[in-house]
């Protein structure tokens, strides 16, 4: 808000026609940039053993954080996201939910494209790795788009494979399903975020479903015809939260070829296709208790 006593009012109206103009163009800024981010030059032969576990874990960060900057307060207080046609009402939220899925296909495909057991473990761990250091980042919504790939069914059935993943790297798994864990409406994250300073990437989907039990469970207006200021007072706190978490940036330079790795969805597996090769990497047990592992 503009407020200067000391201006006339052609002056006035010329200094709130600057700062518009400013804030379109910063907008503007922030769109191009968000494409640039999100549409790389292909480099299709580039292979998650070729790229360090920091590197990835950063260009998940830089990716979330744009996404994530790029909501508008309008989005969120409208709900356009649980009305018919959510791409146009509210295009940011839709995007960080479909960025969301194919980052959990990804490490799923990754995952069940290891032929051995060896190969799986190994890729389990790395994944693991990256999530921690996404942990560090304060990318949480990172963290849960990898601990969501870990309890896909067609990943988390693969007992051969699990039971061979080391005792450290265990616990640093079990630490993050815990701390991105729904329990108590994802208390442990919740209370992990009262405690963090931007930047941070949180999981959207908390606002989301806070923003959807306020205005499920109260009205605008009372019965008497008056506002109900509390169900504001609870909206602005939201989105205060979200507004909180997009004013840092991450000082993480922007790596095209790293980009293009995440953000290839043309191999990425379907759900059907991930639960087949699942089964045939490692057959249900037959009643012999025989199965046919591949090592």
């Amino acid at each position: 808000m503009l407020v200067n006593g000391h201006l006339i009012a052609t002056e006035h109206k010329a200094a709130v026609t600057i700062i518009k103009q400013l804030e379109t163009n910063e907008v503007e800024e922030k769109n191009t940039e968000l494409q640039l981010i999100l549409h790389p030059p292909p480099a299709s032969d580039v292979t998650l053993d070729q790229i360090a576990v920091s590197d990835v874990a950063e260009q998940m960060t830089l990716i979330d954080h744009k996404l994530f900057c790029a909501l508008y307060s309008e989005e969120l207080i409208l709900q356009g996201w649980m009305k018919p046609g959510r791409d146009d009402l509210a295009p940011n939220v839709a995007g960080i939910s479909r960025r969301f899925n194919e980052m959990c296909r990804l490490v799923i495909t990754e995952i069940l494209s290891q032929t051995t057991i060896n190969g799986r473990v190994q890729c389990i761990e790395k994944w693991g790795t990256i999530a921690d250091i996404c942990r560090y980042l304060r990318n949480f919504n990172g963290v849960l788009q990898i601990m969501a790939a870990f309890v896909n069914s067609s990943v988390y059935r693969l007992k051969q494979t699990w039971d061979r993943i080391s005792k450290q790297n265990k616990q640093v798994i079990n630490k993050l399903q815990s701390l991105v864990h729904s329990d108590g409406k994802f208390k442990n994250l919740r209370d992990t975020l009262t405690k963090v300073d931007p930047p941070c990437v949180p999981y959207l989907g908390l606002y989301l479903s806070d923003l959807t039990f306020i205005e499920e469970s109260s009205q605008d207006v009372s019965e008497t015809d008056l506002i109900n200021f509390s169900k504001m007072r609870m909206k602005t706190h939201i989105i205060s939260e979200v507004r909180r978490f997009q004013s840092a940036t991450f000082k993480i330079k922007h790596n095209p070829r790293i980009c293009a790795y995440l953000l290839n969805t043309s191999r990425l597996l379907s759900e059907d296709q991930c639960y087949v090769l699942s089964l045939k990497l490692e057959p249900r047990a037959t009643r012999a208790g025989v199965t046919n592992p591949s090592v």
